[in-house]
């Protein structure tokens, strides 16, 4: 075996025609590289290939065995990332197209000059060594962005403990409150910071850290809100809400509106000792209807009295809701018939 000189290209020549592989390891060696190996059929080229790891091959494509040209190409480009530039005799449609079906990294026809192998050998190893300063590059970047991904994960899984136990105070604090008033503004600020939990433990959780499915979303609230409000609290919820993908900064304004709507519902569309002759029932629907995203939150109550408008709510829960319907570039609007319903429509 042929030692390597230190700082030279390497190249392995693969022909089985010894005339050809002595001219071409003379012509290489006057250039400057150094041909460690020497090969006659396509077998004997992956093998070699493989233990001398040159800079490039150099490879006839017909030749004697199982192996020929063209399939040892496809072993060594594929198993070991060493170029392969295929000189043959045939530059006919068949042999050019199953060529092409393995990507050498050149194709050159015998018989050829000097001034072209040496041309092509070059233009190769360059454009390797780019690609491979690429890789490397992009290996990194993805080190780096995993690194992020990372820290994203476990910042977001700290905001929701936090926020969590901030959720557990809320409620110990709700429950040992002696004033209904207190208690119940201090359930309202619970569910708003189930809301935003919500959000960060969907992130945490899931593989896909840039959107929020919005129907597992909707359901995380619909169960918080609901945990919220006595358990005797006879009205059944229905969710129609479509399954797709938005970002955080999107959704978590929406999940807030629809947390704010529900509450609102379950608090005051079905007040006690009311006369009814169907199951109370809130309905949540949320669908993307180009160009835009819709919301609607209605139930079979008593009806928003008219004496409440959106822009002059008077609660803080309406107020809020106007606030991130303008926070989304979006539009509310309220229906009295048969109970209450709200529409809400920001743009895709």
């Amino acid at each position: 075996m042929k030692r390597m000189d230190v700082g030279r290209h390497t190249v392995l020549v693969v022909d089985d025609e010894g005339v050809i592989i002595t001219q071409l390891e003379e012509m290489l060696t006057a250039l400057g590289y150094d041909v460690v190996g020497k090969a006659s059929s396509g077998r004997d080229a992956v093998r070699l290939a493989n233990v001398l790891q040159p800079d490039i091959v150099l490879m006839d494509v017909v030749m004697p065995g199982d192996i020929d040209g063209i399939q040892a190409c496809s072993i060594i480009q594929t198993t070991m990332d060493i170029p392969v530039v295929l000189l043959t005799a045939y530059g006919d449609d068949a042999h050019v197209n199953r060529a092409k079906g393995v990507h050498p990294y050149g194709y050159i026809l015998k018989p050829s000059s000097n001034d072209q192998i040496k041309a092509m050998v070059e233009i190769v190893l360059e454009k390797k060594k780019v690609e491979r300063g690429f890789n490397s590059m992009m290996n990194g970047l993805k080190h780096t962005v995993e690194d992020r991904r990372l820290q994203l994960k476990e910042v977001n899984h700290r905001i929701k403990n936090n926020l969590n136990m901030i959720n557990a105070l809320l409620s110990l604090q709700a429950m040992h409150s002696l004033s209904p008033e207190c208690a119940q503004a201090l359930q309202a600020v619970r569910g708003r910071v189930v809301a935003i939990a919500k959000i960060h433990e969907a992130l945490h959780d899931s593989d896909n850290d840039e959107q929020i499915n919005c129907r597992d979303y909707f359901e995380a609230i619909d169960e918080a809100v609901e945990s919220t409000f006595p358990p005797e609290t006879d009205v059944t919820i229905t969710l129609d809400v479509e399954e797709f993908f938005l970002e955080p900064d999107k959704v978590m304004p929406i999940g807030l509106i629809l947390n704010e709507l529900l509450s609102n519902a379950l608090r005051f569309a079905f007040p006690e000792g009311r006369e009814r002759e169907t199951v109370s029932e809130i309905r949540v629907e949320f669908h993307k209807r180009e160009p835009e995203y819709i919301l609607k939150v209605s139930d079979n109550g008593v009806g928003l009295s008219e004496s409440i408008s959106l822009e002059s709510p008077g609660s803080l829960g309406l107020e809020l809701v106007r606030s991130l319907v303008t926070q989304v570039g979006g539009s509310i609007e309220v229906e009295r018939d048969n109970g209450t319903q709200y529409v809400v429509s920001f743009p895709v």
